[in-house]
């Protein structure tokens, strides 16, 4: 059995090039204004009136409905704007991998994806990648991109974070990609896909976007390599984002048997440019 030292070697060998990512501005949207000034004046209205009109309390609790919505649904843009697919020529896909970087794990899975000829993009925690700067180092030199997945992965908590926090988290995450290397730091994903009332313009002022999924393994849940293969296998087409994990026990069994199930169905892994992000 190799030791570290030979996987990381054998992770980091330059076999695939890495582009980098240009620059693009995300659609901008008259929705997420309308929708926080309409979410907290209705309380305002409610109490002006004192709950005497019937059709504006429904008003209220419709108003609320669509801003919670907005918060939780992962692939909803009405409060950040959400890249769900890309422009694909041909059967292209693209594959994420979050909350990585996993050690030797993290290697392996690599290794074995670059004798597939598969790059992917791996949303990782700051904190992980601290503590593993030569990993993530490894596997941008096999061809794979890093971006930003926070700092600690506040997942119950980061839609209610204050703006000082959720910088922190941002920039703290950042910071690590630039330790290893990571020249272009572009593309962030929240825990859960969960939005934040100040993460439209935590990203705007670090000219970054928010990159969501269109094709999820639920591996995160629950993770049998066979299950996971047949539920992204039934969802994906050309130009999907595909969400996996690392870090679960058999994560590196499911995400290869995802890549050989798709690509024994023709589809092909790239990693794709700032402006096809749609």
């Amino acid at each position: 059995m190799p030791g570290r030292k030979e996987i990381v070697a054998a992770a980091a060998k330059p076999r695939l090039c890495s582009a980098p990512v240009p620059a693009s501005t995300p659609p901008k949207s008259w929705i997420r204004p309308c929708l926080l000034a309409a979410n907290y004046s209705a309380p305002v209205v409610l109490f002006a009136t004192q709950f005497r009109h019937p059709w504006l309390i429904a008003a209220a609790v419709g108003i609320h409905a669509c801003f919670f919505y907005a918060v939780v649904a992962p692939s909803c843009g009405w409060m950040v704007p959400v890249a769900t697919r890309f422009r694909a020529r041909g059967s292209q896909v693209w594959l994420t991998i979050d909350d990585g970087p996993a050690g030797e794990a993290s290697l392996r899975l690599s290794a074995e994806m670059v004798r597939r000829g598969v790059r992917a993009t791996f949303f990782v925690k700051g904190e992980n990648l601290d503590r593993e700067l030569e990993v993530g180092r490894a596997l941008l030199a096999a061809g794979h991109t890093l971006a930003n997945h926070t700092q600690t992965h506040p997942s119950h908590l980061f839609w209610w974070l204050r703006p000082a926090r959720l910088r922190a988290e941002i920039d703290a995450c950042n910071d690590a990609l630039r330790r290893v290397g990571v020249a272009v730091r572009r593309w962030f994903r929240s825990p859960v896909g969960l939005k934040n009332v100040f993460l439209q313009t935590a990203l705007v002022q670090r000219d970054m976007r928010f990159v969501g999924w269109s094709v999820r393994g639920h591996d995160g849940v629950s993770c049998d390599p066979e299950v996971v293969a047949r539920r992204v296998a039934a969802s994906v087409v050309p130009g999907a984002i595909i969400l996996l994990h690392e870090g679960r026990a058999r994560s590196n069994e499911a995400i290869l048997r995802v890549i050989d199930e798709l690509r024994a169905r023709g589809y092909s892994f790239v990693i794709p440019g700032d402006e096809q992000l749609v």
